[in-house]
């Protein structure tokens, strides 16, 4: 009888969580289960006749997540994970698995500096914002837009890096003390769910390449500029391998926006996007649930997802992939396009459900270290696609277009998924992401920067004079045109003699329609005249007639 309760309670196990300890993909940590108990569910009252797990910390406390670990025998574990998923109050359970970055080294040392920021398009999206701030509930000073970045830690010395980085300013650092009552010790740059304060982990030359990315400080002379070039980067040190620790990470993310909108502002952080450049190859969603919740829970909040998929031309619908193939609504799966080529990688993963679109990896150059020296070196893989999606995000918030983030407090979760769709349908199309991806296209952020101004009622094109009214004009004059940038023009108005009888420098609307007003045009004689735009070598000009 006892044999046939064991092939039972093995066949359970099967059935809920997949396959065998042994066949899972990804390491995971002998001994050491994730646990979701259902709501009030203590831990002593689940296990309160299971003595050989111990509590090895909590993971999440809103979310009922525990570590669990015991003494791991040979061949038991899955008999063990059967019967820990059979346990009243266990909603979920899991193994502990570690992940790992999804760097690929670059192969071909010639690539040009940065040719990855021209392929997506920045210098033209940089003319309408360089991050920082949104301006939703203040409109002089303006919400600081912050990215949290999931490492396992970064060259906290950088100096390209340094002065984007996020600081909790209610914190005062290695004091020891909780000195803000958000329930954390010493988060003063971030946080470390392995040492339980803030710092630089292990100064991982990967994490210093992501945050390069995200948000290299920009127009400042030195080194090269992220997709951000003001944005503040919270840095989730050692919250990329042990799944336990990559879960408590998201969950100080969560709560540190969730306070921010409960305090419309007051205390937390505006954290709009989190990035993970790293996963586990071939993992399912049935075996991470714990993970997988989590997005949606960082959704909730208003906080938006990216995450890198794997590093092999695999198909992850078929292969699996984690966190790429989760399935929430607030996550963003993104595969590496050669920055040269503009071509899908041959060792990168695809999916049309999971994978939304590409963005340049190979190829890039980005912020590193030598030793524990800054440097700037090239960075490749899924781990370089990643962080240009996660900086895109954030410098769409920066755009000063209030009706479209007017909602970032009061209805957070909608205000995120009214962002990805906005960078989703700008997604440039790409043949060798065509039908393996969900938009078949790759970032393209000049384009999502002009998907916001036509959102708010604006928009650019070629240089133009579209309308003069009235023509023939008595008193007032409108000129309706069209820039391709929003830098200082001069108009001007000549006689049919060439002399230059009226001059004014304007500078161009971003938002809602361009139309200049001359107020005074009445007192020109009656004629003939040129109106012009000039802005250096950018020349157009209109005839029009005074009566």
């Amino acid at each position: 009888m006892k044999n046939l309760l064991y092939f039972a309670f093995t066949l359970l196990a099967f059935s809920a969580f997949g396959q065998s300890a042994e066949r899972q993909p990804g390491n995971r940590h002998a001994g050491q289960i994730l646990v979701q108990l259902e709501p009030g569910q203590p831990f002593e009252r689940v296990f309160a006749y299971e003595p050989g797990f111990r509590l090895k910390n909590i993971v999440a406390a809103d979310w009922n997540m525990l570590l669990l670990e015991f003494d791991e025998k040979p061949g038991e574990a899955d008999a063990v994970m059967a019967r820990v998923n059979q346990l009243p109050g266990v909603q979920f359970a899991q193994w502990n698995h570690q992940a790992s970055s999804r760097d690929n080294p670059p192969n071909d040392p010639s690539w040009s500096a940065q040719v990855d920021m021209d392929l997506i398009g920045m210098a033209q999206a940089w003319d309408a914002t360089t991050g920082g701030v949104m301006f939703t509930r203040d409109s002089v000073r303006g919400d600081t837009i912050v990215v949290a970045v999931l490492e396992e830690g970064y060259l906290i010395t950088h100096p390209d890096l340094t002065p984007n980085l996020w600081h909790n300013w209610d914190e005062i650092p290695d004091n020891g003390i909780d000195d803000d009552n958000n329930g954390y010790v010493d988060d003063y740059t971030g946080w470390d769910p392995q040492t339980g304060s803030s710092g630089p982990g292990n100064g991982s030359p990967h994490g210093t390449s992501v945050c390069g990315i995200v948000g290299a400080r920009g127009h400042n002379n030195l080194g090269v500029a992220g997709v951000n070039w003001n944005v503040q980067m919270m840095v989730m040190t050692h919250a990329a391998i042990d799944e336990s620790e990559i879960i408590a990470a998201y969950y100080y993310v969560a709560k540190q926006r969730r306070r921010y909108n409960e305090t419309n502002g007051a205390d937390g952080a505006f954290v709009v996007a989190t990035n993970a450049s790293f996963g586990i190859d071939n993992g399912k969603p049935a075996q991470h649930p714990l993970w997988c919740a989590v997005y949606d829970s960082l959704g909730k909040v208003g906080v938006l997802n990216i995450g890198a998929t794997a590093n092999a031309n695999v198909n992850v619908e078929v292969v699996g992939d984690i966190p790429s193939t989760c399935g929430s609504a607030y996550l963003v799966g993104v595969t590496n396009v050669n920055a040269n080529s503009d071509q899908k990688s041959l060792n990168a993963g695809y999916g049309a459900v999971s994978i939304d679109l590409g963005a340049p990896g190979d190829g890039t150059f980005t912020t590193g270290k030598s030793g524990n020296n800054p440097s700037y070196v090239t960075f490749s893989g899924t781990s370089g696609a990643t962080p240009h999606v996660t900086g895109a995000v954030a410098l769409l918030y920066s755009m000063d277009c209030p009706t479209l983030a007017s909602d970032a407090l009061t209805n957070p979760a909608n205000c995120a998924l009214r962002f990805k769709e906005l960078l989703l349908k700008s997604a440039k199309p790409n043949s060798s992401l065509e039908g393996i991806t969900v938009t078949g296209g790759r970032l393209d952020v000049a384009a999502a920067v002009d998907s916001v101004r036509a959102d708010c009622g604006g928009s650019s094109g070629p240089l133009a004079i579209q309308r003069i009214q009235p023509n023939p004009v008595y008193n007032v004059l409108e000129v309706r045109y069209e820039t391709p940038n929003f830098k200082p023009y001069q108009f001007r108005v000549f006689n049919m003699l060439g002399q230059l009888v009226f001059e004014d420098e304007i500078l161009p609307e971003e938002y809602g329609e361009k139309i200049y007003r001359w107020d005074d045009a009445y007192l020109l004689p009656g004629g003939v005249y040129i109106a012009s735009f000039h802005q250096g070598r950018a020349y157009v000009a209109k005839k029009f007639v005074k009566i």
